[in-house]
């Protein structure tokens, strides 16, 4: 029984002390600098500190539909973490999504870091983000880790996967291949000029219509979203997804969204504009701006 009571009050200490190093807004990414100071704080290993952070990633989740939320924690080859939460679209289609693990990777592309080396996610990873996960440059070395298993290797979730490979695609996401697209329209917009940096720097291997959002709140603030394709197609991530999966890390809601920009290539094999306008009538009455690329 003391050996119980123990466990209970220290995991109480842990709380406090996790609530106590921020006391605003919990942010999406912990910087290497942060994460050591917290392990050293917590006297715990990085695995443990991200199986007791999980509960703050799930605390931004968004279910209108299924009531289930979902956190996910990405540790960077950096030392960073990148907190991920599951976000539904009430009345749009179920494939709009997005899951917690893309949320996680999402945030890491957007701080341009260049792969993982593990995953912790409070219930096991479906079908559809172990396909996504798999086009990581590092799924080969991944690990991943629920709140009540033990750390195992990704590719054991995956045996006989499909991937870049069978389609000839060398480069792998999160790469850091950057394109050099232009402006059609010269711009001194400052929020058109970040959404052409994540155009810049979209994977889009399959399509080649290299895209990126960039959305500003009220407060001045701005988040891009860079297009995530895969080979299997039906996991990608479009760029709005993404831009709103960052902002609602952050704590943001979809009431501060002040101006949303889509900047994609003109000669692609697919329009990502249409789908856009649809997902981002569905949360807010602002215009989407479109502008082209070559």
């Amino acid at each position: 029984m003391r050996q119980i009571r123990k466990r209970r009050v220290r995991s109480r200490v842990d709380d406090k002390i996790i609530d106590g190093y921020f006391p605003f807004a919990f942010p999406g990414v912990l910087v290497a600098e942060e994460v050591k100071a917290l392990v050293g704080t917590m006297r715990v290993t990085v695995e443990k500190l991200v199986i007791q952070l999980l509960p703050k990633a799930a605390e931004r989740a968004i279910v209108p539909m299924s009531g289930y939320k979902i956190g996910a924690i990405s540790r960077g080859v950096s030392g960073n973490l990148y907190f991920g939460a599951n976000i539904e679209f009430k009345g749009e289609a179920l494939n709009t999504t997005v899951h917690a693990e893309q949320t996680s990777i999402a945030l890491a592309l957007s701080h341009g870091e260049k792969g993982l080396r593990a995953m912790t996610i409070n219930a096991p990873p479906c079908g559809h983000c172990r396909q996504f996960m798999n086009e990581i440059n590092t799924a080969d070395e991944l690990t991943i880790q629920t709140s009540n298993q033990s750390i195992i290797p990704f590719k054991t979730l995956l045996p006989d996967d499909f991937g870049p490979q069978h389609l000839n695609i060398e480069c792998r996401l999160m790469d850091g291949q950057l394109q050099s697209l232009v402006l059609e329209k010269q711009s001194d917009d400052p929020i058109i000029a970040k959404a052409l940096t994540a155009a810049n720097m979209s994977y889009a291997p399959y399509s080649l219509c290299h895209a990126g959002m960039a959305i500003e709140t009220q407060n001045g603030e701005v988040y891009m979203g860079i297009y995530a394709e895969n080979a299997a197609y039906n996991p990608s991530l479009q760029p709005l997804q993404a831009a709103i999966a960052n902002m609602i890390m952050t704590g943001k809601t979809y009431g501060d969204i002040k101006k949303a920009v889509l900047v994609q290539k003109r000669e692609a094999n697919i329009d990502l504009s249409k789908s856009t306008h649809q997902l981002l009538k569905s949360i807010s009455n602002i215009p989407l701006i479109v502008e082209y690329a070559e």
